[in-house]
């Protein structure tokens, strides 16, 4: 397991003076939105919180919150000498949003931030369909492939061991008295069965009680992190860590069947992939942020083979407004590019508690590890190597740059 450094925060590492930081490429969830279903009082009869904003559009909170994380990230990127101090040129900076609300509000939320009143501006497709750069949907209609990631999502599913939160779920919502036992006859989620969703053009999905609990989870954990009323949020039945860690086992769940398989996840992402690696490919611009969906951020990781992480102080597994974020570090004495990778992430108090971002107060890290990378100490690796091996579909990139790292008085040298 990746395990969280003792730092303050991983991004204030103090390096040899040999590694310069020359690019960086931000993949980004965004932040705080309304529950993605509009249909709550279907899956239970109890009174739902009320929402100022329709459903799946980011918050006035969620902006908040991102625009913390852009000064902070900007703030960085200013003191490693990738920026200047101001605004920095256009041609230096990219930001890309999907066409949703919740991601281009997130990304303009992070410039007004980071760039204040600097002409930066979000690139953003006008389209009220998703941006195929960002859109996880299967693609190729190859028979092979249709039964290999079937295959991969049944596996997934049968792995599952989620009695225990379907049965809660069932005396929370009081299911028996709710429309999806009225009109779908589904009456208890623990008995209920999943079944796997293939279909050109769609995303990879799960009809079922999976499907229908992590709506329910989901607006739970939203509303946790808009600073409800504790006796609001499950109605008063998430208030405990054993409670939190039983639901959320169900969105966890959710991203595994649906974007946590390797064949799948380098097929949905594919164009996605692409991109970043043509960012990293051409060196340029000097930082781009990606805002997308946690569907984006786990199959990037699935097909790229991260090792298995843990995010402390959070039950998500690809949080709210969390970034993947691909650094370009070049070693002088070397004249050799290495790409390190971090996953920066609010914890869930940050989130409810809408924390200012400060250097006493800092975003989580964790440093993400290659899986087939077993010299991989500082966390740094050849860039393009497995990058290009998903896209592309090479079977022989496995070198790993290995840095040694000795740690002394809380800085990291290499």
């Amino acid at each position: 397991m990746v395990k969280i450094s003792s730092l303050f925060f991983l991004f204030f590492v103090t390096f040899s003076k040999s590694y310069d930081l020359k690019q960086v490429l931000i993949l980004s969830r965004h932040n705080i939105r309304a529950p993605l279903s509009s249909n709550l009082h279907y899956l239970s009869s109890n009174t739902w919180p009320i929402w100022n904003v329709d459903s799946a559009f980011l918050t006035a909170k969620g902006a908040l919150l991102e625009g913390y994380m852009g000064r902070f990230i900007s703030n960085w990127l200013v003191k490693k000498g990738l920026l200047p101090a101001g605004c920095p040129e256009q041609n230096t900076v990219r930001v890309y949003a999907n066409t949703r609300q919740r991601t281009k509000a997130t990304a303009n939320a992070f410039v007004d931030s980071a760039f204040k009143n600097c002409n930066i501006t979000v690139y953003s497709k006008v389209s009220n369909k998703m941006d195929p750069i960002f859109n996880p949907i299967i693609r190729n209609d190859s028979k092979e492939l249709k039964s290999a990631i079937i295959n991969e999502m049944e596996q997934k599913l049968r792995s599952l061991n989620l009695n225990e939160p379907y049965s809660r779920l069932n005396d929370v919502v009081d299911i028996k008295h709710a429309k999806i036992c009225e009109v779908d006859k589904i009456c208890d989620f623990e008995r209920a069965k999943d079944d796997v969703f293939y279909e050109i053009g769609k995303e990879p999905n799960v009809n079922g009680p999976l499907g229908f609990t992590n709506s329910i989870v989901d607006a739970f954990i939203m509303s946790y992190y808009e600073g409800m009323n504790i006796t609001d949020i499950a109605w008063g039945n998430m208030r405990t860590s054993k409670e939190w860690k039983l639901f959320s086992a169900i969105t966890r769940g959710n991203m595994d069947v649906r974007f946590n398989s390797t064949v799948l996840a380098k097929e949905v992402a594919k164009p996605l992939l692409k991109y970043i690696y043509s960012i990293l490919y051409k060196k340029s611009p000097n930082f781009t942020l990606l805002v997308g969906h946690d569907s984006n951020l786990m199959s990037v990781m699935a097909a790229i083979g991260f090792k298995p992480y843990v995010l402390p102080d959070q039950y998500e597994v690809t949080p709210i407004g969390g970034k993947l974020v691909f650094q370009r570090w070049h070693d002088r004495n070397t004249n050799e590019d290495l790409l390190k990778i971090e996953y920066v992430y609010q914890t869930m108090e940050q989130l409810r508690n809408g924390d200012v971002l400060t250097e006493q107060n800092p975003p989580k890290v964790i440093t993400m590890h290659i899986d087939t990378c077993e010299n991989d100490i500082g966390g740094f690796f050849t860039v393009n190597v497995y990058i290009v091996k998903p896209v592309y579909g090479l079977q022989n990139f496995h070198v790993c740059h290995g840095v040694n790292v000795i740690r002394s008085n809380n800085k990291v040298q290499l």
